[in-house]
């Protein structure tokens, strides 16, 4: 073993959001006001739930400790004094409560951030967004118009972000599924522009078909024609309410409905028409895709399901060894135990900066818990390797890097 050797470590689950008032910048002033209403309207909601969420500690521990937000999460206000005109300013303040933490609009302060907790490159994932597209689409009435304003706005803003650290961040598009059509164009667009963290397919599709349905064909022959891999990430469950055991319903639920779109795509056919699909799993846990394999597996060899089968050259766990992978944020020891079970080079490690529920700025420490005991090929793979070969990193340029900031194999096992 080289205890010396470094390691080039990519979070294949970060964030990023602008302020409220900067994507306005990237959309035409007619839209202006409705984004305003629509940042009202979300500002409000998290008003009423704040203090449902996390713990109040770890709250206030993570506020020490990120860059420019202290009190972010532990200032409390009254609803009653919360007018309109102050929630938008609040909203357009980035040293406010509701605005994004500084490495979330800062992308120097981020790669500072990042670099100190060992990382050298991360896939970005949206953090809010205009007219709550991406993430939380479907969660309340939908204006497909808005909705693809609010996607444009997010991705060009993201890529001028991404592009102060060039080759640093592999920006993930968000895209609607409304209208296939301005699907597509906002994939070619997002491509256009130097995003290659692939395409974000919301969590639920509304009232339209799932992503079965053949409705969807053009989607998938444009993201195998531009190599942009598909990500499903936890984020979407219904809104049960303000009731008690509202957010735990949600936490419960999002791994559950992100889950879906693997079924899905097999049994639609997806994967054996574009076999060089890719299809990312972030932050929906790892081992549960061997439960989900067994039972597909058991459904597809028995006779009175033959017609699960129709038309598929292959079973299911091979569709997943051959077009998925799993972004595995804040990989347990727990599931890292499965690795080999699920397919070693199948994982790519997340951070899930800046979130409160990740490692980041402690990584290192859940390192150590997980990886003490893991060859140093196998760290290698899991920190960096995979995800610069699936997502297209440049090899060359992170590894430069790596030798500044990366931890070495004996750091990451916690060995003196």
């Amino acid at each position: 073993m080289n205890r010396d050797s470094r390691v080039m470590m990519i979070s294949a689950d970060c964030h990023a959001g602008a302020l409220s008032g900067t994507y306005n910048e990237y959309m035409p002033k007619k839209y202006h006001a409705a984004a305003d209403a629509w940042w009202l309207e979300y500002a409000r909601e998290m008003v009423i739930r704040r203090g449902t969420f996390f713990d109040q500690e770890a709250s206030e521990a993570y506020d020490e400790a990120a860059s420019g937000t202290t009190g972010r999460f532990t200032k409390q206000f009254e609803k009653e004094d919360l007018t309109d005109d102050l929630v938008l300013a609040m909203l357009k303040d980035g040293e406010s409560a509701f605005a994004p933490r500084a490495g979330e609009v800062d992308p120097k302060i981020r790669l500072e951030e990042l670099e100190a907790d060992g990382v050298v490159a991360d896939v970005i994932f949206p953090q809010m967004v205009p007219f709550g597209a991406s993430l939380l689409q479907f969660r309340g009435d939908e204006n497909p118009e808005h909705t693809h304003i609010g996607n444009t706005a997010y991705n060009r803003w993201l890529a001028d972000f991404c592009e102060v650290n060039p080759g640093r961040h592999a920006g993930v598009a968000i895209i609607q599924v409304q209208d296939i059509e301005v699907a597509v164009q906002e994939v070619r667009e997002a491509h256009a522009l130097g995003l290659f963290g692939g395409v974000l397919l919301p969590g639920t599709t509304g009232e339209h078909y799932y992503y079965h349905h053949p409705r969807y064909e053009p989607l998938w022959q444009v993201c195998e024609e531009l190599d942009m891999p598909l990500q499903v990430h936890g984020s979407w469950s219904p809104d049960y309410g303000d009731v008690d055991c509202a957010t735990a319903m949600y936490v419960c639920e999002v791994d559950v409905i992100a889950h879906r779109a693997f079924t899905a795509l097999v049994l639609g056919g997806v994967f054996e028409r574009h076999p060089n699909l890719k299809l990312i799993f972030t932050e929906v846990g790892c081992s549960w895709i061997l439960e989900t394999l067994r039972r597909l597996e058991t459904r597809c060899r028995n006779p009175i399901f033959k017609h699960f089968t129709k038309g598929l050259s292959l079973g299911p766990t091979e569709y997943f060894q051959r077009n998925c992978f799993l972004g595995a944020s804040f990989l347990t020891a727990e599931e890292a135990a499965d690795r080999h079970r699920v397919g070693l080079d199948r994982f790519m490690y997340g951070t899930d900066y800046p979130h409160l529920e990740g490692t980041w700025p402690n990584t290192r420490k859940f390192l150590n818990e997980t990886f003490h005991d893991f060859p140093e090929a196998e760290i290698h793979s899991v920190l960096g390797e995979t995800a610069a070969e699936v997502i297209g990193f440049d090899v060359d340029l992170l590894r430069a890097a790596a030798e500044r900031v990366g931890p070495t194999v004996a750091e990451v096992r916690g060995v003196a």
